[in-house]
């Protein structure tokens, strides 16, 4: 049967003297096999990841599992507890004003020790290379933590530091988020844009594979910076990582039923990697949209007012067809509109609007696919 152990490591000390952990709870089968790092809520609104978690939790009491998952459930408390009346201001440092999530640390940029780790390992089988590499990043997370701590635990990059090191060690990380009012959609790198399909995901966003501070890319990309001086080495790498962003629906809210369905998702790909031992958690394979970066855009509010979404999460719209309308009725008696409407550039796919419809101009509004693809 499943070991499952927990534990709770401190993050933030409050100015009152009480301290805020994050809670780890690992699970190891009998058997070896790979292995899979979980976390939410590094966003504090964004909660239906806890919801999934559960379901995991529920199917590993009873069932064994191969290798080991780690899972971090509401893993910044700080963010969590950021409240303002009933809503949760989660997303940005309350006292820095940074984006929790563009934080973490590339800490193997033009590192010396990657190439000479090539250099060392270039006949090396592949099994080799992958656990000797892990361990070489264990100790350069250490050294960056040494680094940006010497004066001091930089809020801006502890917590961030704390979730890499616990993930440095695994095969694949599953950053869960929400977004706005948003359908579920997934974040992959380009070198994983054939191998997210087994996540069975309808909307996925293709990155690119660089850095840009968040959790999926602070994983992946310690593996593409490998490749990159293999290559240089004339040796051909494939990289043997899985990292994504799984975006979960809309913020402020969960549901356990959704969650259910989410959890066979992540469970049929865990089976699919050989994590775990029994599949049928496969609900029927979807059509799959994939868009690039770039063509993942972002319609902006053209004025101030009170603004109702036509466009739905999910829905395909043709070009110059409503997505809003927003109610000014400032300019009542005047020359100018009281309504005016936001359409369409060009055909796309909605994937998340503003979750108000009190709106500032210049504020996102929608997120939509364009130029997307099967």
């Amino acid at each position: 049967m499943n070991k499952i152990t927990t534990k709770n490591i401190p993050v933030s000390q409050m100015p009152n003297g009480d301290t805020l952990s994050i809670k780890v709870i690992d699970i190891k089968g009998d058997n070896q096999g790979p292995s899979c790092y979980i976390q939410a809520s590094m966003h504090g609104a964004e909660h239906q990841g806890n919801a999934l978690i559960y379901h995991i939790l529920d199917y590993a009491e009873s069932h064994d599992i191969q290798g080991s998952l780690r899972i971090i459930p509401q893993a910044n408390p700080l963010a969590i507890n950021t409240k303002t009346g009933n809503y949760t201001q989660g997303r940005f440092n309350p006292n820095t004003g940074h984006n929790w999530n563009r934080l973490y640390s590339n800490y193997t940029d033009n590192h010396p020790s990657l190439r000479t780790f090539a250099k060392n390992n270039i006949n090396a089988s592949d099994e080799s290379i992958k656990n000797s590499y892990k361990k070489l990043l264990l100790e350069l997370l250490e050294k960056e933590k040494e680094l940006k701590s010497s004066y001091g635990k930089n809020q801006n990059k502890h917590h961030n530091l704390i979730l890499q090191s616990l993930a440095a060690n695994f095969d694949i990380v599953l950053d869960l988020h929400t977004a706005g009012k948003a359908a579920r959609y997934l974040y992959a790198a380009e070198y994983l844009s054939s191998r997210c399909e087994e996540l069975n995901f309808v909307h996925n966003i293709i990155i690119k594979n660089i850095f840009n501070g968040a959790m999926d890319e602070a994983a992946f990309m310690p593996w593409v910076n490998l490749k990159t001086e293999f290559k240089k080495l004339d040796k051909d790498y494939e990289i043997p990582f899985e990292s994504y962003t799984l975006e979960l629906g809309s913020e402020e809210m969960i549901s356990l039923e959704e969650g259910k369905k989410d959890s066979h998702k992540v469970l049929e790909y865990l089976y699919k990697k050989g994590i775990i031992r029994e599949s049928g958690f496969q609900e029927p394979l979807k059509k799959q949209y994939k868009c690039q970066t770039e063509d993942f855009k972002s319609y902006y509010a053209p004025n101030g007012g009170l603004y109702e979404y036509y466009a739905k999460p999910g829905e395909f719209i043709k070009k110059g067809e409503s997505l809003a309308i927003s109610l000014q009725l400032s300019n009542y008696g005047s020359k100018r509109q009281v309504i005016e409407e936001v359409k369409a550039k060009k055909d796309c796919i909605i994937i998340n609007h503003c979750t108000s419809s009190s709106v500032i101009e210049g504020s996102e509004i929608y997120q939509v696919m364009e130029n997307y693809y099967t």
